[in-house]
C-alpha cells in the first residue's frame, strides 16, 4: 500500500458538525469498498481486544464545492471516489436518497465531500495543493 494514498476532500464552507458527518459517511463507505484499509484487531496488555482501525493516514483536505465536483469528475474513472452530496444530506432515509438521486441531473449535484483512494501519483496530482481542514 506504499504506492496508494487516501484523502478526504470536504467543502471548507460547511459548519464543523457537517464536516465531521461528511467525513464519517465517506470513510464508512470507503471502508466497505476497501476493507484492506483496516488493520487487524489488537490486544492490549490486559488481554482486551481493540478492533482494527485504518492502517494508513487519511488527511482531511479543504476545498470548495465546485472544486470538489471538478476533482470528482477528473478522478472518478481513475481511482476509487466516494461522494457525499446535497442530495444525500437533504433526505431522511436511504430509500428517499435513492429516489431523489435518480431524479437529479449530474449538473445539479453539489458535493459536500469526496473520499479518494488510489495511486499516490494520481491522487497527489489533483489534491496535492489543497490544505488541511482547519
Amino acid at each position: 500500500m506504499d504506492n496508494q494514498k487516501c484523502v478526504l476532500v470536504i467543502d471548507k464552507a460547511l459548519p464543523q458538525g457537517l464536516i465531521a458527518n461528511t467525513a464519517a459517511v465517506l470513510t464508512l463507505s470507503l471502508g466497505k469498498l476497501h476493507p484492506e484499509l483496516i488493520g487487524a484487531d489488537n490486544i492490549n496488555n490486559d488481554g482486551e481486544t481493540h478492533t482494527g482501525i485504518t492502517s494508513i493516514p487519511i488527511p482531511i483536505l479543504a476545498s470548495s464545492s465546485g472544486s470538489i465536483k471538478e476533482i470528482r469528475r477528473f478522478l472518478k474513472d481513475e481511482v476509487t471516489v466516494v461522494d457525499f452530496s446535497n442530495v444525500a444530506q437533504s433526505t431522511k432515509n436511504y430509500q428517499d436518497y435513492s429516489e431523489k438521486l435518480a431524479s437529479t441531473k449530474a449538473d445539479d449535484i453539489e458535493y459536500l465531500g469526496i473520499a479518494i483512494y488510489g495511486a499516490k501519483k494520481i491522487v497527489n496530482k489533483y489534491t496535492g495543493d489543497l490544505g488541511l481542514v482547519r
